[in-house]
Order: C-alpha cells, then sequence, then structure tokens
C-alpha cells in the first residue's frame, strides 16, 4: 500500500513538472516575419537583436534583427522587481532602474512592459514630456501590447489638438471598471476642455475625480492634481465657491 502511494506521489509529481515546463515553453516563443510561431526553451538576443533561439535544447537556431516580429520569454525577475517597485509608489527608483533593464529585455517580448512603467512613472511625478520621449523610443522594439501606452498616446493626440479622438477614448476610460483609468480619464477631460477654452466645464470635470474618489488611497495623487487644478480655474474665473474646494480632504 504504501508502495503504491509512493508510485502516485511520483507520478503526480511528474505531470506537475511536466505542466510547469509547458507553461514554460507557452511563454517562450519566436514569431518569425511571415507569422510562423515557434516554440522555444529558451532564446538570447544581442546588442544588435539578433536572436539564438534554442528550440529543443539541441537544435538552436539563430534569426537576425528585421527576420521576426516578436521574440517572448517568460517574465525576467528584474521586471518584477520593478512592478513591485511601481506598485509601492516608488516612481524615482523605478526611473533609476529601468533603463538597464530595458536594454536587456527590449528585444524578448517585454520592452513594453518595462517603457509602460517608465511612462506612468513620470506621468505620476508630473513629467508627461519625459514619459512621451520614453514612448517615442519604445515603439521602435516589439512590443505585445502597445495599448500599455494609452495614456501617453492620449496626452500626445491632446497635445496634436486631435480632441475628437481624445474624447471618443475617454468615454470608453470612464466607464472601467478600474477606477485609476477612470479618475485619469476624468482628469483627462478637463484638460481637453481647457485646451478647447471651456473652463467652467474643465473644472466640473475635475471636480468628479475629487469627489467620486474621495477615500481611495491609491488614487491621492489624480485626487490632487484635478483639486489643484479646479482650484485654479475656480480663481481664474472669481468663483465664490472656491474656498469650499480647497476645504476639501
Amino acid at each position: 500500500m504504501k508502495h503504491n502511494k509512493t508510485k502516485w506521489m511520483i507520478a503526480v509529481a511528474v505531470l506537475l513538472f511536466g505542466a510547469i515546463i509547458h507553461a514554460q515553453r507557452q511563454d517562450c516563443y519566436v514569431i518569425r516575419a511571415d507569422n510562423q510561431r515557434i516554440r522555444a526553451r529558451e532564446i538570447t538576443a544581442d546588442a544588435n537583436g539578433n536572436l539564438s533561439v534554442n528550440v529543443d535544447g539541441n537544435l538552436k537556431m539563430p534569426l537576425r534583427w528585421g527576420s521576426y516580429r516578436l521574440a517572448m520569454i517568460p517574465k525576467p525577475k528584474e521586471v518584477e522587481e520593478l512592478e513591485k517597485l511601481f506598485d509601492a509608489d516608488n516612481f524615482d527608483e523605478v526611473i533609476k532602474t529601468a533603463p538597464a533593464i530595458f536594454d536587456q529585455y527590449k528585444y524578448l517580448g517585454w520592452a513594453d512592459t518595462i517603457a509602460a512603467l517608465q511612462c506612468e512613472s513620470f506621468l505620476a511625478l508630473g513629467k508627461p514630456g519625459e514619459a512621451s520621449a520614453i514612448f517615442q523610443n519604445a515603439r521602435k522594439f516589439p512590443a505585445e501590447n502597445m495599448q500599455k501606452f494609452q495614456r501617453v498616446l492620449l496626452l500626445e493626440m491632446l497635445a496634436k489638438k486631435e480632441f475628437d479622438r481624445v474624447e471618443n477614448e475617454l468615454k470608453r476610460m470612464i466607464l472601467d471598471k478600474d477606477d485609476s483609468k477612470a479618475a485619469f480619464a476624468f482628469n483627462m477631460k478637463g484638460q481637453l476642455y481647457e485646451a478647447k477654452g471651456q473652463k467652467r466645464e474643465a473644472i466640473l470635470e475635475y471636480l468628479k475625480t475629487v469627489i467620486l474618489f474621495e477615500g481611495k488611497g491609491k488614487l491621492k495623487r489624480e485626487r490632487d492634481v484635478a483639486k489643484q487644478k479646479a482650484v485654479a480655474l475656480m480663481k481664474e474665473l472669481k468663483d465664490p465657491r472656491v474656498a469650499k474646494i480647497e476645504a476639501l480632504k
């Protein structure tokens, strides 16, 4: 009986190990320029984007930069650590640490994730120009999901006065279940109205962020920015209710 139990445990362990290896392979692949998808055990890249693809432990396939659309490896530990820094609001450290990590993994499927963390950190610190520069550099490299740069793209569209496009995107973001996206959208809509010269409408959008997300600690930055902008506009328009807004916590 004990022998059978041992055999059963070994069998389960083998199955689990096989599942882990399979999952790793699912996250390790190359999509060639002709859209052929190649599973791999390991992929490495040199400084020029040329790949060495270890297909099965024996066969190594070289792929030159330009001959593939995307290479993807499992999430590196450095990227996980960068995400932890961002989640802890340690934006200065993200900005300081990210460039070296970006250079290491920019050809291996993580350029968009790393650069997006940099962009969001710059945006959190009120530096949209620096965020835009990071985005422009990141788009040169293969990426799985450029939607990670949605906020930067919206700011660029606003700068180009593409008001209709911005407004359509914001309508969708405002309805998002993610409060951080919705709060950003209300603030962005305030900026949109400001750019159009509609200052009272802008105030109302900023106040939506201040009031709707009260008590949401994670959104303190968005609320502080919204309150600051609303108060500045109200003072400019000599609105007598500005003191009530200034008193809001």
